[in-house]
Order: structure tokens, then C-alpha cells, then sequence
């Protein structure tokens, strides 16, 4: 199906907005193996099932796979959970990734295989969670994904999205990257 890049509140924050990768699917698919993980495709709403993204604050910028506030999120905007106007939601807000000529099946090999060379660099050289989110975050982290996949998107999501036009070093992506001479970020 699609590519999305989404945008939540922060979750506990006034202010703020988090950005993660939903990867759609029309109908089932075994369970895909990103990194260390066998990841399954869900239900996000009404005949959409996906896979669910993140790179969180964990003191390090983590990968996560359906982190509970970015699942919710994406349940919200498919209609998998419903809204109401006097309950607390996170406004979120999903934009399709366009990838011009390139199939639907190549874009999301892309994109996964740049998840997982990401986790598999992390291993050896995490990226420090930058204070407050200032420098390379998880905003950073999904428009990284998605320039370095090929992808197209305005990285500009609506709230207050900081640190959405850096990016995280292309050697984070790469298939084995070693720690010296790696760029150092935060």
C-alpha cells in the first residue's frame, strides 16, 4: 500500500510534536525480520494492517517497534480506535511518502533495510537522546529514513516538530559501518 511519515503530540507535553514511519499493507504478510526482531504487520483500522516505527528517547535514539503512543497514534488516524472530541488524542497527523517511479515492494525494502542497518550501528555506536530534543532526534530520525530511502514528504508536520531538518549521519543507515571515523552527533 504505503508509506506514511506521522506526526503526535508529545506524549505528557504541551507542546511538542514526535515523528515515526508507518509502512501499510493491504493484506497479511509474515512477520519481517528488522534487526534483532521478527516484526508482525497489525491492525491499524479498518482493512489496514501496517508496521509501526520510532526512534524514542531511551537515552539513546532507539528504534522501537509500536511504541504504545506512536501504535495509538496511527490507530487514531486509520480509525482502528475511535476519537472523541472531549477525550484527550494525539492530533496525529500522517503524510504519504512519495517515491515517484520506484514500486511500492522496492520502497519499503528500502526503508526497512535502512532500519535495520540503523539498529545494527546503534549496537556499536549509539546516538545520545540530544537535552530537550534539541539536535538529532526522533524527528531527524524519520526524515533521514525517508531522504535516504528516496522518499518525498514536507518534514515540516504541523506543531512543533524541532530538529526536523537534521538529519542523522548517512553512515548510521549504512549496511556495516565502523566506529572511527564515524561522525559524532549530540
Amino acid at each position: 500500500m504505503a508509506i506514511y511519515v506521522g506526526a503526535r503530540d508529545l506524549s505528557g507535553l504541551v507542546v511538542g510534536t514526535h515523528q515515526f514511519i508507518v509502512i501499510t499493507y493491504e493484506n497479511p504478510i509474515p512477520p519481517l525480520k528488522i534487526g534483532f526482531s521478527s516484526v508482525p504487520a497489525k491492525m491499524l483500522g479498518k482493512g489496514v494492517r501496517g508496521i509501526v516505527i520510532g526512534a524514542q528517547n531511551r537515552g539513546k535514539l532507539a528504534v522501537e517497534f509500536y511504541e504504545k503512543g506512536d501504535l495509538t497514534a496511527a490507530m487514531e488516524f486509520f480509525g482502528g480506535i475511535e476519537t472523541k472530541w472531549h477525550t484527550s488524542d494525539y492530533d496525529t497527523q500522517l503524510i504519504k511518502v512519495e517515491y515517484g517511479l520506484v514500486p511500492d515492494q522496492e520502497a519499503k525494502r528500502r526503508v526497512i533495510n535502512l532500519i535495520e542497518n540503523y539498529i545494527l550501528n546503534q549496537k556499536t555506536d549509539p546516538i545520545r537522546y540530544p537535552t530537550a530534543g534539541f539536535g538529532v532526534n526522533s524527528n531527524s530520525w524519520a526524515q533521514s529514513v525517508i531522504e535516504y530511502s528516496g522518499g518525498k514528504v514536507s518534514g515540516d508536520m504541523k506543531g512543533l516538530d524541532i530538529s526536523n531538518s537534521k538529519r542523522v549521519p548517512r553512515t548510521y543507515f549504512m549496511p556495516f559501518c565502523t566506529v572511527k571515523p564515524r561522525i559524532k552527533v549530540n
